[in-house]
């Protein structure tokens, strides 16, 4: 049996690496590209198996590319991983923090670590495409003013000494990232939720008819969020709910659904993850 690719955006030690690793064990083939959309483009064209990427932040908020890059992929989300999240300022070796004067990050993480630089407002702020890559630069940069906001595997990787740990706002930052793939996942014993997205006419009381179908049949629903389509002033609706696509009551349910939403799409049924 061949081993399965998976890929994440970014470079070692980021905490899309620590989210694949906590899924598919430490020894799995696990490896980098550049960019969330690069994720999705390489397995579309079997170019690996798997992927992940981080969907919401307990402090920070969804991450909405990800959510646009999902629908337009036509991939499925065949598993979820919820990770702790503890952010740390690096910096090379030597460096005092009261020399610091640049904190490149992800700006996500620049956000979940927005108290820490309001104490600091001599840190300059500038935006890195991931947290690992911004530990990456810094190891590579040549100034000795200069530090990255990334995981503590990020400071093993490239070699950067822990200046400040956990410097995140709140204990409880948890980033829920998905895994996606170009099959539907298989059913086990685990309990399941599926993700949706569907779009609705602008008439009065839409929403409150496409959720009724759910409500109607007691199916708890987990989420939804709401995304502008096509700058047409109309939006598509991602929602997610408990049970598998194949059971009777969300069968049954989607059906409803379809009867009054010009767009439907199935993002996956997959296993609740912890």
């Amino acid at each position: 049996m061949t081993t399965p690719k998976i890929v994440f955006s970014g470079a070692r030690g980021a905490f899309g690496e620590l989210a694949a690793r906590r899924h598919f064990g430490e020894n799995a083939d696990i490896s980098p590209v550049l960019g969330f959309d690069a994720v999705f483009n390489a397995i579309k064209r079997k170019k690996a198996d798997f992927g992940v990427v981080p969907i919401e932040n307990s402090c920070a908020g969804s991450v909405y590319q990800n959510y646009d890059l999902l629908q337009n992929s036509r991939l499925y989300i065949v598993g979820e991983v919820f990770l702790q999240v503890n952010h740390f300022l690096l910096a090379k070796p030597g460096t005092h923090i009261g020399a610091v004067r640049r904190v490149l990050s992800h700006p996500q993480a620049l956000a979940q670590c927005a108290r820490f630089l309001k104490h600091h407002p001599q840190m300059k702020q500038v935006e890195a495409d991931n947290t690992a890559l911004a530990a990456k630069a810094v190891s590579e940069d040549g100034c000795a003013d200069t530090a990255a906001i990334a995981s503590s595997r990020a400071a093993e990787d490239f070699g950067l000494d822990v200046l400040v740990p956990n410097i995140q706002d709140r204990d409880d930052n948890v980033t829920r990232f998905l895994v996606v793939g170009r099959d539907r996942s298989e059913r086990g014993e685990v309990p399941r939720k599926t993700s949706i997205v569907f779009s609705l006419k602008n008439t009065p009381s839409a929403l409150f008819k496409a959720l009724g179908v759910f409500a109607l049949r007691d199916i708890d629903l987990l989420k939804i969020e709401s995304r502008p389509k096509d700058g047409e002033g109309c939006y598509l609706f991602y929602l997610e709910c408990e049970g598998d696509i194949e059971d009777d009551t969300v069968k049954n349910a989607i059906s409803h659904l379809k009867e009054i939403a010009p767009f439907y799409q199935l993002l996956g049924s997959y296993d609740i993850g912890v």
